[in-house]
């Protein structure tokens, strides 16, 4: 199947612009105060350059990689960005982000009963005020790199300082140009599947959690993830002669990070499943990762 990338890109920013630009404006106008006291990207990119990177997805293999990606957290061998919706996940598992990344516009509620103090939240210049209300740590703001009438307005509004993250439809797209740009040493996707088997979402994610608590006997959990899944069933995708599906977000992403990688030098590794495709990136579990790409390095560095 050909796939028109410029078609699925602008119908995506489309879809926004019509549903949401209100909101948007809204959003902003309420964060505008914690935009001038917190500021924009650029301690961020210094603070992570020259570091391997970590950024946490809310897929289902997350679960798979915990024990190994607290043992690197711990370590202090890499730095932990987490989508919003992973949050929960990792925090209940005994691991501390060291940022959180959200462009979550609706008040979604990813923070409520999470210690947050210690976290650094990257949030979307036009993020829901309430799930700002909700955090604890400090912020730090960006705008998404789209161009456009109205898209200009409100990065002039926002602050053009705020420094800008490209987007590939889903959050962990931008936590990806925050790392490629900062001159990070490598990457590793870990949760990021681009596409479902049976489970849409992690076990302990905060989607996950609603459908637990919003179970009953006509309708629990399980048949809550399977109806999520078949609503967003819009392409298959076959890896090493599985089927996974996914829907356009998800597929957007995918295409958008495939061809950045494949552009560019930076080395990512990914355990997710099904993740990026093999010739974009190296497939690798999250322990080989941290025992045979950071403690090699800092084992030459020692030797150096």
């Amino acid at each position: 199947m050909m796939i028109d990338k410029d078609e699925l890109y602008n119908n995506l920013n489309g879809g926004v612009i019509d549903e949401r630009l209100a909101i948007f404006r809204i959003n902003l106008k309420k964060n505008l105060p914690l935009i001038s006291e917190f500021g924009g990207l650029r301690p961020v990119s210094a603070a992570i350059k020259n570091r391997h990177v970590i950024i946490a997805g809310a897929g289902p293999s997350l679960v798979h990689n915990l024990e190994a990606i607290r043992d690197i957290s711990e370590r202090g061998l890499a730095v932990v960005i987490c989508a919003d919706m992973a949050a929960s996940v990792l925090l209940k598992s005994g691991i501390v982000p060291d940022y959180v990344i959200s462009c979550e516009t609706r008040p979604y509620d990813f923070f409520s009963g999470l210690d947050t103090r210690n976290i650094s939240l990257l949030a979307f210049s036009c993020i829901s005020h309430s799930n700002l209300r909700k955090w604890r740590g400090p912020l730090s703001f960006y705008n998404w790199l789209i161009e456009g009438e109205h898209y200009n307005r409100l990065w002039d509004e926002a602050g053009a300082d705020l420094g800008f993250l490209a987007t590939g439809s889903i959050v962990t797209t931008q936590a990806v140009s925050l790392a490629a740009g900062s001159g990070v040493r490598s990457i590793l996707l870990a949760g990021n599947d681009l596409a479902f088997k049976w489970e849409f979402y992690a076990v302990g994610a905060v989607a996950s959690g609603k459908m637990l608590l919003d179970s009953s006997r006509l309708s629990p959990s399980e048949t809550q993830h399977a109806e999520l899944g078949r609503r967003n069933i819009h392409y298959k995708i076959v890896r090493e002669g599985r089927t996974y599906f996914a829907n356009h977000q998800f597929l957007a992403a995918k295409v958008w990070l495939e061809d950045l990688f494949r552009n560019g030098s930076l080395p990512v590794f990914d355990c997710s499943v099904p993740g990026c495709s093999p010739s974009a990136v190296r497939h690798m579990g999250s322990r080989e990762y941290a025992e045979n790409i950071i403690k090699a390095e800092v084992s030459n560095d020692k030797t150096s």
